[in-house]
């Protein structure tokens, strides 16, 4: 036997000889090679004769591929070359591949598996020894002899197996080859007896894993017992559900009446996947209550009927013995769901849009859950299997696009075997607001004056269409002051008006861009809008005679000269407004005063030579100051009484008007007033001029009267007033903006202007006066009173 195992392994060194031999072709095209200590050289270092390869070391060896017994056996069967080396590092052994045998040998001294064979006629030479009876354990003498033929040495395991609760086996060695008788010895029990003529239990021989051919038969002797079933008894015991493995809560439960005591079986037919059977003896006749055990799995749902067979003497049976199993049930607690991924308007649902809900399994099987459509989108698991009772995680995946911006209230449904439905809300962030403005479509509304705060009516109007409802902001860059704003939420879609309300004081006259930029999230679109900035146009009424009213004066003369230079009162003057229209009321008194003041829309009345107002005069003046909010100009001199009665009527007070004293240079005050600082000339500490040295005036004048200029520095007697708070202004010469471009006089006509109407100051009586300055002075400040104040269509009594 020893000889034997050492040719063995002499013929696999031989195989790993061969082995290096083919690493040869791995290096260069040299006929034979010698490796010493990992260098490959030529001649000399050559192999010895006969060699293709060889290698020499005095301190390295030879390494082989180390698998473990895991990893060799995953060598894919195409791969196992007859003579492939490794080295097990499960077993610490070389095995190699031995394609004669068709399996992995080892180089340890363990002999290899046998190669075995039963022909056909050692088939018919097979042995079945002892006696075999239903219900009987096998003993010593229930052995299988088996001859066999041995072509190769070594281990085997050889076994003989029913489906009737009993087999054979054995194992061993065979130390040489040749013919061998085996004794495989005998376990189990037998469950199942056959009729005298019937064939028995066929064998089922294996050789080293290997099926043989050879099929002998074993005959079991049938039971000597007897019962009848009753089949309107039996009984199903447990639950049947859908893949789940039976157990041995079910059962058959079976009631038999015994006439014949002995070994029992009875089994059903396989349904669905699982079936019963049970086996026992019989002690006592009578009646007995038995059980059938359940094996196997329910592969569908409903009522299985199954037929019933026995043993018994008299073939006892029963059919249509029903075995319910359940269908799929569950239940699913929405409140407990998990909702993943962001879920936004208009957006399509990617697969990180699910809901996790936790299932309990009342029943497994196989359902689909899913959701109804909702704002587009639904979700669903497909079909599932649960398998196992309890709770479960599923998972439903989203499909769709969101089509509103509200949250979604989705029923989740269940078929089959969801008991109730439930409901899951899904929160929908809303698309941020998105419009776009129309630039074409933007109108401006008011009046835009320089320094004249912004009202309610300026504002800036324009179209949006709207694609995204939401709460929206739309501005203006801050220019010259001022800035336009709109805020508010945007409830439905579709083209709408945004009215932008302005906030403010404007700094200057002229033409300024409003860059119009919205919250809109689709970002980019911006508008401009030019707004210019002047006072409305002014309507002038001149009351009085000569080159003393501008209602009367030439064009070069300055009263009017002064009011129509574009460059002083225009869109683009130093006082920016539309326009400067003068009209004449000469020296009409009472209802034709108030006609032209009502008709013609007057604004601003300057009140001069010759013309001294009657008592309904008076009273349509002050009707005009106080409740039209007009500006009148009064300049009188040639009546003190009807000046006094003006004034009082005006600012209530008791004046005293005298014209005593006059000079020709008034000292103008150096205060701070808008008259006097206005936008002309800073006239303060200056002085202005009288005509023809015939000035009145006033004393005794009330609080409310801001004194300008007096006479001769006298604070007592004002040369010039204004109303701290209504339009009007006094000055006590009605000859004060008379003059031309051409006068030099020193003593007449003290308002000097260019011949376009530009205001000078003039060389007057030994000293300069600013009357043109005072005049354009006066006149702005009246634009600026009347376009903050002025109620443009009251009626004047």
């Amino acid at each position: 036997m020893k000889t034997k195992i050492f040719r063995n392994i002499f013929q696999t060194l031989l195989v790993l000889v061969l082995l290096t031999f083919s690493v040869q072709r791995s290096f260069a095209q040299t006929n034979m090679t010698k490796i010493k200590d990992g260098t490959v050289s030529g001649t000399p270092n050559v192999p010895v004769l006969g060699a293709v390869l060889e290698l020499e070391s005095n301190n390295k060896g030879f390494l082989t591929p180390r698998l473990t017994a895991s990893q060799r056996d995953a060598i894919i069967p195409a791969n196992r070359v007859d003579g492939l080396l490794i080295y097990n590092t499960s077993t610490g052994c070389f095995n190699y591949w031995s394609s004669v045998q068709a399996v992995w040998l080892s180089l340890c001294g363990t002999p290899p598996p046998a190669v075995i064979n039963i022909s056909t006629v050692q088939c018919n030479e097979v042995v079945v020894n002892g006696i075999y009876k239903q219900g009987e354990f096998l003993n010593s003498n229930n052995t299988l002899n088996i001859p066999v033929s041995v072509t190769q040495a070594g281990t085997y395991e050889v076994s003989a197996s029913t489906n009737n609760g009993y087999y054979f086996s054995t194992s061993g060695t065979f130390p040489t080859t040749g013919s061998y008788m085996l004794t495989l010895n005998g376990v189990g029990t037998p469950n199942r007896g056959y009729n005298t003529g019937e064939s028995g239990d066929e064998l089922t021989i294996v050789l080293n894993n290997r099926p043989a051919n050879c099929k002998p038969f074993v005959f079991v002797e049938k039971a000597s017992v007897d019962f009848v079933i009753t089949c309107a008894n039996i009984q199903s015991q447990g639950n049947y559900y859908i893949g789940m493995a039976l157990n041995d809560t079910n059962k058959l439960q079976v009631a038999v009446n015994v006439t014949s005591t002995g070994f029992w079986s009875i089994n059903t037919n396989v349904l669905n996947g699982y079936s019963f059977a049970g086996t026992g003896n019989f002690t006592t006749i009578g009646a007995h209550t038995i059980e059938l055990t359940g094996t196997g799995m329910p592969l569908a749902s409903g009522t299985n009927q199954f037929n019933l067979s026995s043993n018994a003497a008299n073939a006892s049976s029963c059919s249509n013995i029903p075995v319910i199993v359940a269908p799929v049930k569950y239940t699913v607690n929405c409140n407990d769901a998990v909702i993943n991924g962001s879920y936004m308007q208009d957006v399509a649902l990617n697969s990180s849009n699910t809901i996790l809900l936790k299932v309990n399994v009342l029943a497994t099987g196989k359902t689909t859950i899913t959701t109804n459509t909702v704002s587009g989108i639904t979700f669903t698991s497909g079909v599932v299997s649960l398998d196992n009772l309890g709770e479960q995680l599923i998972t439903l995946t989203g499909t769709g696009t969101i089509t509103g911006a509200t949250d979604i209230i989705l029923g989740i449904t269940g078929t089959p075997g969801l008991e109730a439905p439930c409901n899951i809300t899904i929160p929908i962030v809303a698309q941020p607001v998105n419009y776009a403005m129309s630039c074409s479509s933007i109108t401006v509304n008011g009046n835009y004056a320089p320094e004249t705060p912004m009202i309610a009516t300026n504002t800036m109007t324009l179209n949006v269409t709207v694609t995204y409802p939401g709460a929206y902001s739309i501005t203006t860059n801050t220019v010259n002051g001022i800035s336009f704003t709109a805020t508010g939420t945007f409830s439905t879609t579709g083209t709408q008006p945004v009215t932008l309300r302005a906030s403010g004081i404007p700094l200057a006259g002229g033409t300024f861009n409003y860059v119009i930029t919205s919250n809109s999230s689709s970002g980019g679109t911006s508008c401009t809008k030019s707004i210019t900035f002047v006072y409305r146009t002014m309507n002038v009424l001149g009351v009085g005679q000569g080159l003393y009213s501008p209602g009367t004066a030439s064009n070069s003369e300055a009263a009017r000269a002064i009011l129509q230079n574009k460059n002083s009162f225009g869109p683009s003057g130093k006082v920016q407004i539309q326009d400067m229209k003068i009209f004449n009321n000469g020296l009409s008194q009472g209802a034709t005063l108030r006609n032209n003041i009502n008709n013609n829309k007057i604004d601003i009345i300057v009140l001069s030579y010759n013309f001294l107002p009657n008592a309904a005069s008076i009273e349509i003046l002050n009707d005009f100051v106080k409740n039209k909010k007009g500006v009148l100009i009064h300049s009188q001199e040639n009546s003190a009484s009807s000046t006094q009665d003006l004034i009082n009527k005006i600012s209530g007070g008791s004046v005293a008007v005298s014209g005593t004293g006059t000079t020709y240079q008034n000292p103008i005050l150096n205060v701070a007033d808008p008259i006097l600082q206005g936008p002309f000339e800073d006239v303060r500490g200056k002085a202005g001029g009288s005509d023809v040295n015939n000035s009145y005036y006033v004393s005794n004048f009330p609080s409310n009267l801001i004194l300008l200029a007096t006479q001769n520095g006298n604070a007592s007697r004002a040369w010039m007033l204004r109303h701290n708070s209504l339009g009007y202004v006094y000055i006590g010469d009605s000859g004060w903006i008379s003059g031309t471009p051409s006068n030099t006089s020193t003593t007449i006509w003290p308002a000097y202007v260019t011949s376009t109407g530009l205001p000078l100051s003039k060389s007057y009586s030994g000293g300069t006066v600013y009357n043109s300055f005072l005049y354009a002075n006066t006149i702005a400040w009246a634009v600026k009173y009347v376009q903050e104040n002025t109620i443009v269509d009251y009626t004047v009594q």
